[in-house]
Protein backbone atom coordinates (compact mmCIF):
# COMPACT_ATOMS: atom_id res chain seq x y z
CA UNK A 1 0.00 0.00 0.00
CA UNK A 2 2.80 2.41 0.96
CA UNK A 3 4.50 1.77 -2.08
CA UNK A 4 1.35 2.25 -4.37
CA UNK A 5 1.07 5.41 -2.51
CA UNK A 6 4.56 6.73 -3.63
CA UNK A 7 4.21 5.79 -7.08
CA UNK A 8 0.87 7.43 -7.18
CA UNK A 9 0.95 10.74 -5.36
CA UNK A 10 4.14 11.19 -5.63
CA UNK A 11 5.18 9.77 -8.90
CA UNK A 12 8.99 8.92 -8.41
CA UNK A 13 10.26 5.69 -9.73
CA UNK A 14 11.41 3.55 -6.50
CA UNK A 15 15.03 3.38 -6.69
CA UNK A 16 16.44 1.15 -3.51
CA UNK A 17 13.07 -0.61 -2.29
CA UNK A 18 13.42 -1.21 1.31
CA UNK A 19 13.78 -4.53 2.26
CA UNK A 20 10.19 -5.05 3.91
CA UNK A 21 7.13 -5.11 1.50
CA UNK A 22 5.75 -2.09 4.19
CA UNK A 23 8.73 0.24 4.01
CA UNK A 24 9.41 3.30 2.65
CA UNK A 25 12.75 3.19 0.22
CA UNK A 26 16.14 4.80 1.19
CA UNK A 27 16.07 7.01 -2.05
CA UNK A 28 13.69 6.98 -5.11
CA UNK A 29 14.35 8.75 -8.45
CA UNK A 30 12.04 11.86 -9.46
CA UNK A 31 10.86 11.81 -12.90
CA UNK A 32 10.22 15.15 -13.11
CA UNK A 33 13.63 16.41 -13.23
CA UNK A 34 15.68 13.46 -12.25
CA UNK A 35 16.60 14.21 -8.61
CA UNK A 36 17.97 11.51 -6.49
CA UNK A 37 16.25 11.95 -2.93
CA UNK A 38 16.89 10.33 0.64
CA UNK A 39 14.82 9.45 3.26
CA UNK A 40 15.05 11.23 6.67
CA UNK A 41 12.23 9.12 8.59
CA UNK A 42 9.71 10.17 11.15
CA UNK A 43 11.42 10.88 14.34
CA UNK A 44 12.24 13.51 17.17
CA UNK A 45 15.33 15.53 16.72
CA UNK A 46 17.76 18.53 18.53
CA UNK A 47 17.09 21.54 16.74
CA UNK A 48 19.36 24.43 17.50
CA UNK A 49 22.63 24.82 19.78
CA UNK A 50 22.69 26.05 23.26
CA UNK A 51 26.11 27.05 22.40
CA UNK A 52 25.85 28.20 18.81
CA UNK A 53 25.08 32.24 17.53
CA UNK A 54 22.06 33.46 19.64
CA UNK A 55 19.66 32.96 16.80
CA UNK A 56 20.33 29.68 16.83
CA UNK A 57 19.42 29.65 20.65
CA UNK A 58 18.09 27.54 23.02
CA UNK A 59 18.32 23.96 21.62
CA UNK A 60 14.91 21.82 21.92
CA UNK A 61 13.67 18.77 21.04
CA UNK A 62 11.45 18.58 17.26
CA UNK A 63 9.46 15.99 15.76
CA UNK A 64 8.97 15.86 12.28
CA UNK A 65 7.17 13.39 10.11
CA UNK A 66 9.17 11.39 7.52
CA UNK A 67 10.46 13.36 4.31
CA UNK A 68 12.39 13.32 1.27
CA UNK A 69 15.18 15.32 0.55
CA UNK A 70 17.03 15.82 -2.91
CA UNK A 71 20.47 14.51 -2.21
CA UNK A 72 22.27 17.28 -3.51
CA UNK A 73 21.38 20.81 -4.46
CA UNK A 74 19.96 21.58 -7.62
CA UNK A 75 21.89 21.58 -10.47
CA UNK A 76 22.80 24.37 -13.76
CA UNK A 77 21.26 21.48 -15.58
CA UNK A 78 17.99 20.65 -14.21
CA UNK A 79 17.73 24.70 -13.48
CA UNK A 80 18.22 25.04 -17.64
CA UNK A 81 15.91 22.85 -18.00
CA UNK A 82 12.78 23.76 -16.12
CA UNK A 83 13.48 27.42 -17.45
CA UNK A 84 13.26 25.94 -20.70
CA UNK A 85 10.14 24.22 -19.83
CA UNK A 86 8.29 27.17 -18.71
CA UNK A 87 9.84 29.86 -20.45
CA UNK A 88 11.27 31.78 -17.12
CA UNK A 89 14.33 33.80 -17.19
CA UNK A 90 17.53 31.99 -17.09
CA UNK A 91 20.06 33.26 -14.05
CA UNK A 92 22.37 35.97 -15.12
CA UNK A 93 25.68 33.22 -15.82
CA UNK A 94 23.19 30.93 -18.05
CA UNK A 95 21.87 34.22 -19.93
CA UNK A 96 23.98 33.42 -23.43
CA UNK A 97 21.28 30.28 -23.09
CA UNK A 98 23.96 27.13 -23.55
CA UNK A 99 25.19 25.18 -21.10
CA UNK A 100 28.91 25.70 -21.26
CA UNK A 101 31.56 22.45 -21.03
CA UNK A 102 31.80 21.89 -17.16
CA UNK A 103 28.47 23.55 -16.14
CA UNK A 104 25.42 20.85 -16.22
CA UNK A 105 26.58 19.60 -12.51
CA UNK A 106 27.64 22.84 -10.89
CA UNK A 107 24.85 23.70 -8.53
CA UNK A 108 22.67 26.30 -9.59
CA UNK A 109 23.26 29.82 -8.03
CA UNK A 110 22.28 33.45 -8.97
CA UNK A 111 18.35 32.80 -7.86
CA UNK A 112 16.02 34.41 -6.00
CA UNK A 113 13.72 32.57 -2.93
CA UNK A 114 11.22 33.05 -6.01
CA UNK A 115 13.20 31.61 -8.38
CA UNK A 116 14.28 28.67 -6.30
CA UNK A 117 10.10 27.79 -5.24
CA UNK A 118 9.11 27.99 -8.72
CA UNK A 119 11.56 25.51 -9.34
CA UNK A 120 10.46 23.19 -6.89
CA UNK A 121 6.64 23.39 -7.77
CA UNK A 122 7.54 22.99 -11.11
CA UNK A 123 8.90 19.77 -10.12
CA UNK A 124 6.41 18.33 -8.15
CA UNK A 125 8.30 19.20 -4.98
CA UNK A 126 8.77 22.54 -2.43
CA UNK A 127 11.74 23.82 -1.00
CA UNK A 128 12.71 22.05 2.26
CA UNK A 129 11.17 24.09 6.27
CA UNK A 130 14.58 25.08 8.16
CA UNK A 131 13.93 22.28 10.94
CA UNK A 132 13.92 19.67 7.91
CA UNK A 133 16.82 21.01 6.11
CA UNK A 134 18.61 20.90 9.91
CA UNK A 135 17.69 17.08 10.68
CA UNK A 136 18.62 16.26 7.57
CA UNK A 137 22.14 17.57 8.10
CA UNK A 138 22.42 16.76 11.55
CA UNK A 139 20.67 12.94 12.80
CA UNK A 140 19.74 11.94 15.84
CA UNK A 141 22.50 13.35 17.80
CA UNK A 142 22.96 16.76 17.25
CA UNK A 143 25.68 16.84 14.46
CA UNK A 144 27.62 19.72 14.10
CA UNK A 145 28.18 19.09 10.80
CA UNK A 146 27.07 16.53 8.83
CA UNK A 147 29.72 14.11 9.14
CA UNK A 148 30.15 14.22 12.66
CA UNK A 149 31.47 16.73 15.02
CA UNK A 150 34.99 17.46 14.01
CA UNK A 151 35.43 20.12 11.45
CA UNK A 152 37.17 18.40 8.43
CA UNK A 153 37.87 20.97 5.21
CA UNK A 154 38.35 17.76 3.16
CA UNK A 155 34.73 16.72 3.65
CA UNK A 156 32.96 20.31 1.83
CA UNK A 157 33.44 23.36 -0.72
CA UNK A 158 34.53 26.08 1.24
CA UNK A 159 37.31 28.54 1.78
CA UNK A 160 39.90 26.55 3.28
CA UNK A 161 40.04 24.79 -0.51
CA UNK A 162 41.82 27.47 -2.14
CA UNK A 163 38.74 27.72 -4.46
CA UNK A 164 37.03 30.81 -5.73
CA UNK A 165 33.97 29.05 -7.38
CA UNK A 166 31.39 25.92 -6.16
CA UNK A 167 32.22 22.08 -6.65
CA UNK A 168 30.01 20.18 -9.02
CA UNK A 169 27.40 18.46 -6.92
CA UNK A 170 27.65 15.67 -5.32
CA UNK A 171 31.72 16.12 -5.16
CA UNK A 172 32.82 15.46 -1.47
CA UNK A 173 30.99 11.98 -0.83
CA UNK A 174 32.78 12.21 2.70
CA UNK A 175 30.97 14.78 4.16
CA UNK A 176 27.63 13.13 3.69
CA UNK A 177 24.64 13.22 6.29
CA UNK A 178 23.57 10.64 8.39
CA UNK A 179 20.80 9.52 5.95
CA UNK A 180 23.03 10.52 2.76
CA UNK A 181 22.22 14.15 1.46
CA UNK A 182 25.57 15.67 0.11
CA UNK A 183 27.36 19.61 0.42
CA UNK A 184 25.05 20.11 3.35
CA UNK A 185 27.96 21.93 4.33
CA UNK A 186 29.42 24.62 2.15
CA UNK A 187 29.19 25.05 -1.43
CA UNK A 188 26.24 27.41 -2.14
CA UNK A 189 23.94 28.40 0.44
CA UNK A 190 20.43 26.71 0.38
CA UNK A 191 16.97 28.58 0.78
CA UNK A 192 14.38 27.19 3.08
CA UNK A 193 10.96 27.57 2.82
CA UNK A 194 10.78 29.86 6.54
CA UNK A 195 11.31 33.53 7.38
CA UNK A 196 13.49 34.00 9.79
CA UNK A 197 12.22 34.56 13.22
CA UNK A 198 13.43 34.39 16.92
CA UNK A 199 13.31 30.87 18.31
CA UNK A 200 10.78 30.32 21.34
CA UNK A 201 12.98 31.04 24.28
CA UNK A 202 15.88 32.13 22.36
CA UNK A 203 17.57 35.13 24.04
CA UNK A 204 16.98 37.16 20.99
CA UNK A 205 13.46 38.57 19.97
CA UNK A 206 13.05 39.15 16.30
CA UNK A 207 10.77 38.36 13.11
CA UNK A 208 11.54 38.80 10.14
CA UNK A 209 8.42 37.91 8.30
CA UNK A 210 7.96 39.02 4.52
CA UNK A 211 11.65 40.75 5.00
CA UNK A 212 14.20 38.04 5.42
CA UNK A 213 14.06 33.81 4.47
CA UNK A 214 16.33 31.47 5.86
CA UNK A 215 19.01 30.07 4.13
CA UNK A 216 21.54 27.02 5.55
CA UNK A 217 24.58 25.35 5.13
CA UNK A 218 27.05 27.99 4.28
CA UNK A 219 28.81 28.60 1.28
CA UNK A 220 32.37 28.35 -0.75
CA UNK A 221 33.96 31.19 0.38
CA UNK A 222 31.70 32.30 3.74
CA UNK A 223 33.15 31.74 7.16
CA UNK A 224 33.90 28.17 8.00
CA UNK A 225 31.64 29.24 10.86
CA UNK A 226 28.77 29.33 8.93
CA UNK A 227 28.79 25.72 7.90
CA UNK A 228 27.64 24.53 10.84
CA UNK A 229 24.43 22.76 10.39
CA UNK A 230 21.98 24.60 13.41
CA UNK A 231 23.89 27.92 11.59
CA UNK A 232 20.80 30.09 10.36
CA UNK A 233 21.44 32.97 8.01
CA UNK A 234 18.80 35.44 6.96
CA UNK A 235 18.52 36.63 3.52
CA UNK A 236 16.71 39.54 1.48
CA UNK A 237 14.21 36.88 -0.66
CA UNK A 238 15.27 39.18 -3.79
CA UNK A 239 19.59 38.23 -3.37
CA UNK A 240 20.37 36.05 -6.33
CA UNK A 241 24.22 35.83 -5.68
CA UNK A 242 27.29 33.15 -6.77
CA UNK A 243 27.18 31.93 -3.65
CA UNK A 244 23.03 31.28 -3.31
CA UNK A 245 21.53 27.97 -4.16
CA UNK A 246 18.60 25.05 -3.22
CA UNK A 247 17.41 21.81 -3.17
CA UNK A 248 13.78 20.83 -2.33
CA UNK A 249 11.76 18.60 -0.05
CA UNK A 250 8.77 16.57 -0.20
CA UNK A 251 6.12 15.20 2.19
CA UNK A 252 5.11 11.87 2.42
CA UNK A 253 0.72 11.34 2.37
CA UNK A 254 -0.52 10.61 5.25
CA UNK A 255 -1.43 6.61 5.09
Amino acid sequence: MIRKVISQALTPIILLAASSGTSLPDRIRWKKDGALLVKVPAGEFRLGSNTGPEASRPERKVFLETFYLDRTEVSNGQYFRFCQAVGRPLPVHLRQGTLAPGQEDLPVNHVTWEDADAYCRWAGRRLPREAEWEKAARGLNGRTYPWGNGWDPGRSRNRTNANESPAPAGSYPKGQSPYGALDLAGNVWEWTADWYRAYPGGPLAFDETGKRRVARGGAFFYSIELLKSYVRYPLDPQDATEQGGFRCAVSIPAQ
